[in-house]
């Protein structure tokens, strides 16, 4: 059993030095990385409308009708908070079936009351959280994440995104992708300790660099923080060198390249996101 915790549908820029231009994915297309790559569901992610020019996402109520009545895709939805009718839309969808809130990419501090009226609503109806965090960017903030952690202690939070994940070291280094040994744990270790309710996706490359540039330590990451990993990849995107996310199989081929426990790498493939769309 594996399940993507991270997929999209939709347009999608390349960052890729030699790919230029869009990339569509559709249903289909990801039914088809799916079954080519042995994923069996998938968590389906929208995006709030315009708060990010590399995607052009499809939107949250075509979303939901394009993967209605397929129990193997899991649709989330995302809406801006800054809108006057947040709420009321974000009640209308999960009446349509939504099932958890993100990739909740917004252009805002992650304790802004505008967005803290969003927490509440998903905290009302148990659904869990999937941020992106980026530095003055989306989500931003350590001290304001710790401050919504500590609000919402009964909602499941899953972190995702380059403000993150170069925090799993310590050091004057602000790259959104920092390379070398981790010497010193930064606050990604601090705060999965702290924060029973705090996930995080492996997905994109701000993940696969964290895993990447060391090893050893990632092995031991993961097997410390097991009950909180989560496999994702960002399908459709694209990563640097060329290839799309989920059907170049980096991150199942680095999670499977470093040995580790069976019990721990099942929990990471599956069982942790089992745990959240069923609580």
């Amino acid at each position: 059993m594996v399940i993507d915790v991270h997929v999209h549908v939709g347009w999608v820029r390349s960052v890729a030095w030699n790919i230029k231009g869009w990339l569509y994915a559709d249903v289909d297309d990801l039914k088809g990385y799916m079954r080519e790559c042995g994923v069996d569901r998938v968590f389906a992610l929208s995006v709030p409308e315009g708060c990010d020019p590399l995607v052009n996402i499809v939107s949250n109520e075509i979303l939901l009708r394009m993967v209605f009545g397929d129990d193997k895709i899991i649709p989330f939805c995302a809406v801006d908070p800054r809108s006057s009718n947040s709420v009321r839309r974000f009640l209308r969808l999960i009446g349509m079936g939504c099932k958890g809130l993100g990739e909740f990419k917004v252009p805002l501090k992650a304790d802004d009351e505008r967005s803290i009226e969003l927490l509440k609503v998903a905290d009302d109806y148990g659904l869990p959280v999937l941020f992106h965090m980026e530095d003055n960017r989306y989500f931003y903030g350590v001290e304001s994440l710790e401050n919504v952690l500590h609000m919402f202690p009964d909602t499941n939070f899953i972190a995702h995104g380059p403000g993150w994940w170069r925090r799993i070291s310590k050091g004057s280094d602000t790259a959104s992708y920092p390379k070398g040994k981790i010497e010193i744990e930064g606050d990604v270790q601090r705060l999965l300790r702290e924060y029973r309710n705090l996930y995080a996706d492996i997905s994109a490359t701000s993940g696969l660099n964290a895993l990447k540039r060391d090893p050893s330590y990632a092995k031991r990451f993961l097997t410390e923080f097991s009950d909180r990993i989560l496999f994702g990849t960002d399908f459709p995107c694209l990563s640097a060198e060329g290839g799309v996310f989920g059907l170049n199989r980096q991150h199942i081929d680095l999670l499977k390249s470093l040995e580790l426990e069976d019990d721990v790498l099942h929990r990471i493939l599956h069982g942790n996101a089992e745990r959240l769309i069923t609580q």
